[in-house]
């Protein structure tokens, strides 16, 4: 019904923003049921509330129960492992996250774990090496790496980069930001570097995104029919490459990120719900996403 059986999976960072209201929730809807709505509509999250605390496996056997089958959820990692992943992959953080994370496992509800590395993890102070740790007691599951620092893809530096993830079997995490000269902000880079999994973000295209003074604020940005066609693209020649394609849509202002997820389901010949498809239609020309093509 849904249209999941591709290999692009699309969703979104959090299924408990209140602004989804009149996109993805009905007024009125409780709280508590949010999760089972969202699955509706997106067979995958990216679970970012795992970045401040560990749940509890209580919490998280109630997100098996809210959800089909085929519902897959990404873990990110603890903010710990973003900032120092060697020291951080020393203590039991790891072996605490998989307990948790143990309901997921048993009900083949786990897609994969994220690491979001700082900007503070460059070049002139890590090495990539610094990984392995992380990467090794997480085995066999997949793990993909966001790097947030210019300095691993400038000039060579790029190659070597890659051929570390393709080594070690880690998914390079694909990014969709704004084309700013900062040294946080990469470049669209569309690499497959483990076959069983690619996986992208799209943080929006704020162009005062280096000027903002809040994560929302960076990401407060609405993707217009051409960005998203050009995404869609992107998206194309990964699951050309990869068996499986994650796509997690970041722009986390507002109720811009499940319109664009949606929008981006329609534009990869993924089902809309109807009702939703007249939600998300709205005006602009260059976003005929969900009218007559």
């Amino acid at each position: 019904m849904h249209g999941f059986a591709m290999a692009i999976h699309i969703g979104c960072g959090s299924w408990a923003d209140p602004e989804y209201t009149g996109v993805l929730y009905p007024k009125g809807l409780p709280a508590k049921a949010r999760l089972a709505t969202y699955a509706k509509w997106f067979d995958r999250v990216e679970v970012n509330s795992t970045y401040y605390a560990t749940p509890r496996r209580e919490t998280v056997a109630n997100w098996v129960e809210q959800t089909p089958a085929k519902f897959r959820f990404d873990l990110k990692l603890l903010r710990a492992f973003s900032e120092n992943p060697a020291a951080a992959a020393k203590g039991d953080l790891v072996a605490r996250l998989l307990d948790a994370a143990q309901p997921l496992i048993d009900a083949k509800k786990l897609g994969a774990f994220l690491l979001t590395l700082a900007p503070s993890f460059t070049p002139a102070r890590h090495r990539l090496d610094e990984l392995e740790a992380v990467a090794e007691k997480l085995r066999p599951y997949p793990l993909a790496v966001e790097l947030r620092s210019r300095g691993w893809v400038e000039g060579g530096a790029l190659e070597e980069t890659l051929t570390f993830f393709r080594e070690r079997k880690l998914s390079w995490v694909a990014l969709d930001l704004p084309k700013l000269n900062g040294p946080a902000l990469l470049p669209a880079i569309d690499e497959v570097t483990a076959p069983r999994l690619a996986y992208m973000r799209l943080h929006g295209r704020n162009p005062d995104y280096l000027r903002a003074k809040s994560a929302s604020d960076r990401h407060h940005y609405e993707y217009t029919g051409k960005d998203l066609r050009e995404i869609a693209a992107r998206i194309g020649k990964l699951e050309s490459e990869a068996r499986d394609v994650h796509v997690s849509v970041n722009n986390h202002a507002e109720d811009f990120a499940p319109k664009a997820a949606l929008a981006l389901r329609r534009l990869l010949g993924q089902t809309v719900p109807e009702d939703l498809a007249r939600i998300v239609g709205g005006g602009d020309d260059e976003l005929s996403l969900f009218g007559n093509e």
